[in-house]
């Protein structure tokens, strides 16, 4: 899985992205991540009675990273 990091180094560097972003920054489409989030196999946060999905940018970088290092 390739990244787009220069989407990201435009905007500046949020702390956590949203479904839309992470999407963008991997290269995927966003149903591709709600998928990845149902089946767990992603790296996410919940707040407490949300639905709101978030990503924290270093931790899907170093997910990333032992994806690929596999």
């Amino acid at each position: 899985m390739t990244t787009n990091l220069t989407a990201l180094e435009l905007h500046g560097r949020p702390p956590l992205l949203n479904v839309s972003e992470l999407a963008a920054f991997l290269n995927v489409r966003p149903r591709t991540i709600y998928e990845m989030v149902a089946q767990d196999r992603i790296p996410y946060r919940k707040p407490p009675g949300s639905n709101i999905l978030r990503f924290d940018l270093d931790e899907i970088i170093a997910w990333t990273k032992a994806r690929n290092n596999k």
